[in-house]
């Protein structure tokens, strides 16, 4: 593992739902110090049919500004979490305000931890004008979906930033190999691929706590967690829930859409969102993992983040086919149409719910995101540093920024 370096890392809220880039670094930072921006990421377009999501943005940032994030006793030398004044809004003086917001937090932080030679990740194509004047060893693009398609952007700005960023940075790292198409230099790119938390979800399994709200749903029970918008196909699990009646189909996770396709049948039950800490002592019920999205660009380029959560917990995924789900080994059943749900169902139902399956089990196993942290490791160390350490000496531990 990649150890005794600086990194800042500009990505979603370090205390909110744990992304990849969380997972990453919570493991990076045990060995490496982690300078982590909560930075704005998948906003809507500042319309007035938005204006509600940009002032609570907006008043969240200010607020943010000056809130201190409490971290455990361990982590306050190694981890440190920035969340710089930013203004949800994508046109060329709101970057240029936000750039400087972004420089000055930077500069204040070099001066009190005399940062050396960072390596600076982004998560989101906003972070470009930062990204492209921050003095850094390494700069990488940590590519984790296609914004150009993603619902609620203004997709324009969005290619404008995406292009700056990509023409800035040292490195593309990405999690589907769909997302490799983004490279518009000749730097290099890791496919790095999702992992798992596999005791976290895995150890459910083996404690069986009771969960009453699951207690009394009929089994088997077809399961789904994520956040539910609008790639995630919800006819199709309305009509599979009509298809087979003998079946319960739980739903958990936060909704920025109507649940009208579900609503009205006795086998479909919505149970919310659930703390990512409590979330495998519920999925644990589920005798089968659904992955039901609708085919669209964004979709094509995702790697579900909740397959090998699925596999953790030794389950059976039944799944649209995505180009990434096809490289993935174990009890995986693909779908092209609603047909192929039916004919997997049925296939699962048959013959894989007498025991949790030991080749899903196996598959997450080896899949962790300690495994991955070490791959990403290999990657940054085997690149050539923009800044070596001599020229860090002699210029200074936090160089001069653009103003």
């Amino acid at each position: 593992m990649i150890t005794g370096r600086d990194f800042v890392v500009l990505s979603d809220d370090w205390d909110g739902l744990p992304t990849s880039a969380i997972h990453l670094f919570r493991r990076l930072k045990n060995y490496n110090r982690v300078f982590w921006f909560n930075t704005i990421g998948r906003m809507p377009r500042p319309t007035l049919r938005d204006a509600g999501k940009v002032v609570r943005a907006v008043c969240s940032w200010t607020f943010g500004r000056f809130r201190r994030i409490s971290l455990p006793v361990n982590d306050s030398d190694t981890l440190q979490v920035v969340s710089p004044l930013m203004v949800p809004w994508f046109k060329p003086l709101v970057r240029r305000c936000n750039r400087a917001a972004m420089l000055r937090r930077y500069e204040s932080l070099c001066r009190k931890y005399e940062i050396r030679d960072p390596i600076v990740i982004t998560t989101f194509p906003p972070s470009a004008d930062f990204v492209q004047a921050v003095p850094a060893a390494l700069k990488v693009y940590y590519c984790v979906d296609d914004f150009l398609d993603y619902p609620g952007l203004n997709h324009r700005d969005w290619a404008v930033m995406e292009e700056k960023l990509l023409r800035a940075v040292d490195a593309l790292v990405v999690t589907s190999k769909k997302l490799t198409e983004k490279r518009l230099t000749q730097c290099p790119v890791l496919h790095l691929p999702h992992g798992v938390d596999f005791d976290h979800f895995h150890d459910a399994v083996v404690r069986a706590e009771p969960e009453p709200h699951l207690e009394h749903i009929r089994k088997p029970i077809v399961g789904f967690f994520g956040l539910i918008s609008q790639w995630v196909d919800l006819e199709n699990i309305a009509w599979l829930a009509d298809v087979f009646p003998e079946c319960s189909f739980v739903l958990i996770g936060q909704k920025d859409v109507s649940l009208s396709p579900i609503k009205g049948r006795s086998n479909v039950h919505y149970l919310g969102q659930v703390p990512y800490a409590e979330l495998p002592r519920y999925a644990r019920y589920f005798d089968v993992g659904l992955i039901s999205f609708v085919q669209s660009r964004l979709t094509q380029a995702i790697n579900p983040l909740k397959l090998l959560e699925y596999f953790a917990l030794g389950l059976p995924v039944l799944a649209t086919r995505l180009p990434e789900l096809e490289l993935i080994a174990g009890p995986l059943w693909l779908a092209d149409s609603r047909e192929d749900f039916r004919r997997g169902l049925e296939d699962i139902l048959r013959d894989q719910l007498a025991s949790r399956g030991q080749d899903a089990i196996t598959v997450a196993r080896n899949n962790t995101w300690d495994a991955r942290v070490e791959e990403l490791s290999g990657f940054l160390e085997g690149m050539s540093p923009m800044l070596d350490q001599e020229t860090v000496a002699k210029e200074g531990l936090c160089q001069p920024l653009p103003s």
